[in-house]
């Protein structure tokens, strides 16, 4: 009997509303195939994969979570072998995919974040953790800033997503999708994303590398928003979720860190 192959692909949409960049592809062996992956985020992503097979083993097993490193190119996923010489085979498969280690759930929670504004300035902390409008079981900060105020990284690491070509918003849910935000990567594994800023606001791009207290852009009133404020939020990044983690900032230079408290004003002297 002839051998034969009939792939069918699937792309899945990631989980964040963000271009994908993962590439997943095969190659042909002496006795099956393998199957690799391309990663052109600055920092590593994760991959789960679905296969339907007919007359061939997948190595490792089915339905596994793969961790592609940060611009990796052509890493090996796992391998499908012929079963039965002389047999028909085929296989198809379909995939999700998220930035970040799914597997990662440890962090440095020492670290010591800076506040997200330049120095001298004071702002009010509208929503904390878990709070009543939209922070609801979200470890995540509201900082009330008007238009136009210039936005500080919190924490080194590397850009790896921009946003900032929206210009509507209002109080409901549903603008979500019209959010400017930036991701920046942290070398232990988490994330920060700065959120509602200005259309055209961001002083920053992906693959920068970002110093603590660097301007990276300018706050606004875009997405799902009713008035002019930073959303702040720490996360580590699963497949299918965020887990908002709670974080200390330095609230006084060599003398207080902690954790902020809703309807507090901070101010920077640092």
């Amino acid at each position: 009997m002839k051998n034969y192959l009939l792939l069918t692909f699937f792309l899945i949409t990631t989980i964040v509303k963000a271009e994908n960049n993962i590439k997943i592809y095969y190659e042909k062996t002496d006795n099956g195939f393998n199957i690799y992956a391309d990663n052109n985020d600055f920092c590593p992503s994760s991959i789960k994969i679905s296969f339907s097979v007919t007359n061939l083993n997948i190595n490792g097993g089915n339905n596994n979570i793969y961790i592609v490193n940060s611009q990796q190119k052509k890493q090996l996923l796992t391998s499908l072998k012929v079963s039965k010489k002389g047999r028909a085979y085929k296989f198809s498969f379909k995939y999700w995919t998220n930035y970040g280690n799914h597997n990662d759930n440890e962090y440095d929670e020492n670290y010591e974040y800076n506040l997200p504004f330049k120095i001298s300035s004071k702002f009010k902390l509208y929503q904390g953790y878990n709070g009543t409008f939209s922070h609801k079981n979200q470890n995540a900060l509201d900082f009330t800033m008007p238009i136009g105020t210039e936005i500080t990284a919190i924490r080194e690491g590397i850009v790896i997503r921009v946003t900032d070509k929206n210009n509507k918003n209002c109080g409901k849910k549903e603008c979500q999708k019209y959010n400017n935000f930036i991701i920046i990567y942290h070398k232990d594994g988490t994330f920060a994303e700065y959120a509602h800023i200005k259309q055209n606001g961001s002083k920053v791009k992906v693959g920068d590398k970002i110093s603590k207290g660097q301007l990276i852009a300018y706050s606004g009133n875009v997405g799902w928003s009713t008035g002019p404020h930073l959303h702040l939020v720490v996360f580590n990044q699963k497949l299918n979720e965020r887990k908002t983690i709670k974080t200390k900032f330095l609230t006084e230079k060599g003398k207080k860190t902690e954790y902020l408290i809703e309807k507090n004003e901070y101010s920077r002297n640092y």
